[in-house]
């Protein structure tokens, strides 16, 4: 039987925390529901997804869709494009049956490529690299106003763009991914031919396909600052998203002014790819305003250890503002007060 490969290539980099992930995985579980109810689909379609944040990795092989369980997604640092794009070139070599003079292979593979931002290693190379394999066919879908347009069109010229990455947006994204599937799988039955159709792709305001003349909104660089704190209590794992909010505080003597990033939630994860090498993004701990309260206990400030880690810190009651606490991380027990002092903060 000749298999329909369809890989999906998905950023879980740590932009992509809170609605934008869980739509995601809500989406995959939909699109399956969905293209089990289609006789060619089933019969035809195996799906494969490989995420990239901190680094890239294939969390499930090709699998016939009967078989298909939709993953959890793990985030991390980072948005290992590159590494995503040279193992899906490395994978297919393994998991797609090429033809022969004597046997058909499988149908070319569809790639669906989703990513919110920017790319943080080299990939430069394997993008051109896959462009020129008329092998294969990649729909590249940019997901918010920081995702680099310039960037997916240099991987293929099927680009679609959404304005806003919630979950309305991403819904829509995978009616029209299982849709395309669907029809695809139907296609090879009866032409051969799985070429995805962008004419019926949903438009509007918010969604569109994009070509050559539309124009890349301007991404500002280090727009986020990502906290990775535990619970001072639970010492569970959570994200403090913070948001520049186009607020300026100015230092010493009214020189330096310096950009106010706005707490944007704070997200409860079970599990997050630490990077090994800590970036050298770091910020002052006075221009991160209004933390989010801790998602487990409700501590409305945090803390940073001798240890170099962030938790959660309940109020002091010292008239010094000193307080006592251990580390969730390390287990070790300081003496806080309240100063100013930079932390490694993870742009975005």
């Amino acid at each position: 039987m000749r298999k329909l490969p369809i890989y999906f290539l998905l950023d879980t980099s740590e932009s992509m925390v809170g609605e934008p992930v869980q739509a995601i995985e809500q989406g995959l579980r939909t699109m399956i529901n969905m293209l089990r109810k289609d006789p060619y689909a089933l019969e035809t379609a195996y799906l494969s997804v490989i995420t990239f944040g901190t680094t890239a990795k294939q969390i499930t092989p090709l699998t016939e869709l009967c078989q298909f369980q939709s993953p959890k997604l793990v985030l991390g640092s980072g948005t290992a494009l590159g590494a995503a794009l040279e193992l899906l070139d490395r994978r297919i070599g393994v998991e797609v049956t090429k033809s022969s003079p004597q046997t058909k292979g499988d149908y070319k593979p569809i790639v669906f490529l989703m990513t919110d931002g920017e790319p943080t290693d080299q990939w430069e190379n394997q993008a051109a690299k896959l462009s020129k394999n008329r092998s294969l066919q990649i729909i590249a879908i940019g997901c918010g106003l920081d995702a680099n347009l310039d960037t997916l069109r240099k991987i293929t010229d099927l680009v679609i763009t959404g304005a806003e990455m919630n979950q309305d947006t991403l819904t829509k994204f995978f009616k029209w991914v299982s849709a395309s599937v669907a029809t695809a799988s139907q296609s090879v039955d009866k032409t051969g031919d799985a070429k995805i159709n962008l004419e019926k792709f949903p438009q509007d305001d918010n969604i569109k396909v994009a070509d050559e003349t539309t124009p890349q909104h301007k991404i500002e660089p280090n727009r986020f600052v990502f906290l990775h704190h535990k619970c001072v209590k639970t010492k569970k794992f959570y994200i403090q998203k913070y948001t520049k909010n186009g607020k300026k505080r100015t230092g010493f003597l009214g020189f330096g002014q310096k950009e106010i990033y706005q707490a944007a939630g704070a997200f409860p994860l079970d599990d997050f790819e630490e990077p090994e090498s800590k970036n050298n993004i770091s910020i002052a701990a006075n221009l991160l305003t209004e933390p989010d309260a801790c998602p487990y206990c409700g501590n409305k400030n945090w803390a940073m250890c001798s240890c170099g880690k962030t938790h959660c810190s309940p109020d002091s009651t010292d008239t010094k503002g000193k307080i006592t606490l251990t580390c969730p991380w390390c287990n070790q027990t300081n003496i806080y007060e309240m100063a100013n002092f930079n932390v490694g903060g993870g742009g975005g």
